[in-house]
């Protein structure tokens, strides 16, 4: 039985009592089509109600008074009597924000619709806060790089690149870590979007000739959206690339990440030593910062001191004290973790290792007692080890610090919607690439469909291997072995190589044999060349 609420409201000088059916979860509705499409964002957050259907019959959700005084106002511009439920405020939010999220498609309808001559005596540049959702009102440009950006929010885009050619501008994202061509802008109105994008991030509009960096915070419902900007001149105007940071997505733990059982278990006894020199390595994009942050997030804080020198700040985390690098302002990671041993730490992470001061002051870190995570952009975890080296680190301080390298890939994850078993012949024929003679079971691909947007995959899961300095390691170490030598030497002891745990992930059906080639082919032509073996 529905449960009932009372809503007054003024009729002349006499308060009258309605009582509405009350709905304490809104789960089992959906968005009001013809509410959303006539009424914009604002107006529903304003007066805190929301047209909602279920079994196609269309009702007004409201929360208090506000919205109810504004229930005859849809009624009319609807020409039709819905009936009316009462809520609660948070419930009428989540429903607001679901609704106008689900829009879709606009984007290259206003790029079409758009005139050069409206957009120039329309554009006015906003306040630095927006809300993505709400474009009704706005100038054609704002319009549009709203758009975009939401867009790119809605699809999961870590990137947005503008890229400018001689007679068209096309917008590119990057999605599970392969760019994709959205959608195209002409030419003639490029300078106004990449003005209205430097507005957001507060760069100087009218240098166009030297590169620059900016920061805005844009908001799609209640999430958060930190967006770093970088324009770079070339031969056809400004190229502009976005990268954007959810501050309300969820943090991965490591049992998410993607490590099989046994190096799962071996990484968490790492992450509780009491000192030492922990470092993941692989290039940019590789996932590197996620699998710090999940490490972290497994790390008692409540008994433990946790800092972080990071550029930049990614995510919040609860219980640890984060700093944010600004070399522009001489506050680079080696000053910063200089600063950060007077804060007594336990544990500190370094965001990334770029030069000899920085590797120094971690290995010091770490000899005093405290257990240091840090980051190399180095090909495998082997040659993590060759790296510092090679910064001019004394062998015997490697050897003493550095406890293990993590290297690792992402690959896209087949589409579980699309998913369907490969050909006999064609699986055989492609586990061979890898090193596979014998099939080993089914392997599978996405077909592609609407949910994956015809590509076969979503969502991306880590490729791991890693390398722990066991005496015969540190032996190779204090006479300078080479990465090679190294390599071979943690294969003898057990270490599972990149390509080999993207091979059980491909025979477990969570990737495929093109995408385990694609981020592994350059490392394993590099140990095909120095002799290492890899098979399975």
């Amino acid at each position: 039985m529905s449960r009932y609420a009372s809503v007054t409201t003024d009729v002349g000088s006499r308060p009258a009592v309605e009582r509405l059916p009350f709905e304490p979860d809104l789960a089992g509705f959906e968005p009001w089509p013809r509410f959303v499409e006539t009424f914009d964002i604002a107006f529903a957050r304003q007066h805190r109600l929301m047209g909602l259907q279920r079994d196609d019959r269309p009702v007004v959700a409201v929360c208090d008074r506000t919205g109810w005084l504004r229930v005859d106002l849809v009624r009319r511009l609807l020409a039709l009597q819905v009936a009316v439920v009462a809520t609660t405020g948070e419930q009428i939010q989540q429903m607001i924000n679901r609704a106008y999220e689900a829009q879709t498609g606009q984007t290259q309808e206003l790029i079409d619709s758009l005139d050069r001559e409206t957009v120039l005596s329309e554009l006015d540049a906003l306040g630095r806060h927006e809300d993505l959702l709400d474009t009704a009102g706005r100038a054609p440009v704002i319009r549009l790089v709203n758009l975009i950006l939401f867009e790119a929010v809605k699809n999961g885009a870590s990137d947005i690149h503008i890229q400018p050619y001689e007679n068209r501008v096309v917008v590119r994202q990057r999605i599970d870590g392969v760019l994709f061509d959205t959608f195209e802008i002409p030419k003639d109105l490029h300078g106004e979007v990449a003005t209205r994008i430097k507005v957001l991030g507060r760069m100087d509009i009218a240098e166009k000739r030297l590169p620059q960096d900016g920061r805005a915070t844009v908001q799609v419902g209640e999430r958060l959206i930190d967006l770093r900007i970088a324009s770079l001149p070339t031969s056809h105007m400004e190229r502009l690339v976005i990268r954007l940071l959810d501050k309300s997505a969820r943090l991965h733990t490591l049992g998410e990440i993607g490590m099989d059982d046994r190096t799962l278990s071996r990484f968490r006894r790492l992450i509780q030593l009491d000192h030492g020199l922990l470092l993941v390595t692989g290039p940019t994009g590789s996932g590197k910062s996620t699998t710090l942050y999940a490490a972290l997030q497994e790390i008692n804080t409540t008994t433990q001191n946790v800092l972080t020198l990071e550029d930049p700040i990614e995510y919040q985390l609860e219980g640890v004290s984060q700093t944010q690098i600004n070399e522009k302002k001489g506050m680079t990671f080696a000053r910063g973790l200089r600063n950060v041993l007077r804060q007594d730490p336990d544990i500190i992470m370094v965001g990334e290792i770029r030069d000899r001061e920085t590797a120094v002051m971690a290995i010091q870190a770490s000899l005093t007692g405290h257990l240091v995570f840090s980051t190399l952009h180095t090909n495998d975890a082997a040659s993590a080890v060759t790296r510092l080296l090679d910064l001019g680190i004394e062998p015997y301080l490697v050897t003493s610090s550095l406890v293990a390298a993590l290297a690792q890939r992402l690959v896209r994850c087949i589409c579980r919607e699309c998913k369907t078993p490969v050909a006999p012949a064609e699986a055989r024929k492609q586990l061979a690439q890898l090193g596979v003679a014998a099939p080993c079971g089914p392997i599978y691909r996405g077909r592609g469909c609407p949910a994956c947007r015809d590509t076969g995959y979503r969502g991306r899961v880590g490729l791991f291997e890693l390398l722990v300095l066991d005496e015969s390691a540190r032996e190779l170490v204090q006479r300078r072995g080479s990465a090679a030598e190294l390599r071979e030497s943690a294969r003898r002891a057990g270490m599972a190589f990149l390509q080999q745990d993207g091979l059980s992930k491909v025979l477990d059906g969570t990737t495929t044999v093109e995408e385990v080639l694609r981020v592994t082919r350059a490392v394993q032509d590099r140990h095909d060349s120095e002799g290492v073996w890899e098979g399975p």
